[in-house]
């Protein structure tokens, strides 16, 4: 995603903290990703800014989990050597807030679809508390057919878009939480989900639609959590010009935050270079 305001910023502009890239190097920096881009958008307006505003030519720039267009919410970005542990963030838990509408069924799981089934029953309050036990805790889910899972070497959501008959296998996920946080007699529900790696908010409110006999789907979806990073912490890309603010420079994170589970293994001098070379 281009950004015209960019490209008319001939001059360097000097980082308050420094305008050294080693500053940079093992950090992470958490934004809140806006409605329609993708996560690669913001990839690309941070390092045309770092690159051609700042001058910092060799940062390099990664994102730890794709967000789709139409969600929001917390991106974590790796800088420098730290793109070498976004694997490991990979593997955090995540946090969405989601309105989950009922009453329809589209073939992406959320409101951007096409209709498949329809029903004119609005499930009760206690119905979708009992729905909600059912598939908190362990749960096989089929992920959404727009979905980056890989099917035969392709994304899922590329064989989608060329319009492709395939199927996708049910995947094994952890749900820690899977909680009603408010409910109204037209069939919305706002609802906070909180899972391991490899879930799906969409197949969610679809697999509870479908529980309850009045099929669903998501309207809105937010990710509010992302291991140790919460969204009330991101920044906000608009203000990425403006690095001097201390809202941005304090999100400037090592990324020892987000992967506390590893172990720090101190070794001599002598055997780095053993290490080094794996």
């Amino acid at each position: 995603m281009a950004d015209q305001s960019l490209k008319k910023n001939k001059m360097h502009r000097p980082l308050p903290f420094s305008t050294s890239e080693e500053v940079l190097e093992g950090q992470v920096l958490v934004f809140d990703k806006p409605l329609t881009w993708t996560s690669f958008d913001v990839v690309n307006k941070v390092r045309y800014t770092f690159k051609n505003v700042f001058g910092l030519r060799k940062v390099k720039v990664g994102h730890a989990g794709t967000l789709d267009p139409d969600a929001t919410g917390l991106i974590p970005l790796a800088l420098g050597e730290a793109t070498k542990a976004i694997p490991y963030l990979l593997g955090s838990r995540k946090k969405y807030e989601a309105t989950f509408l009922y009453g329809l069924k589209t073939d992406t799981d959320d409101a951007s679809g096409i209709a498949l089934k329809a029903s004119s029953y609005v499930p009760k309050q206690n119905e979708i508390l009992e729905a909600l036990k059912y598939y908190s805790e362990v749960v096989f889910q089929v992920p959404p057919k727009v979905s980056a899972v890989k099917v035969r070497g392709k994304r899922a959501y590329e064989r989608f878009k060329a319009k492709e008959n395939f199927q996708l296998s049910a995947r094994y996920i952890n749900v820690y939480e899977l909680s009603l946080q408010s409910y109204n007699e037209r069939g919305e529900t706002l609802m906070h989900f909180e899972c391991s790696k490899g879930g799906y908010v969409r197949s969610i409110a679809r697999d509870i639609g479908d529980f309850l006999g009045c099929f669903g789907h998501v309207g809105t979806l937010r990710r509010i959590e992302y291991g140790p990073f919460k969204a009330q912490d991101a920044n906000d890309l608009s203000n990425l010009l403006d690095l001097s603010t201390e809202n941005l420079s304090s999100n400037i994170k090592a990324i020892e935050i987000g992967i506390p589970g590893l172990k720090i293994f101190e070794c001599q001098l002598d055997d780095l270079k053993h290490l080094e070379n794996g």
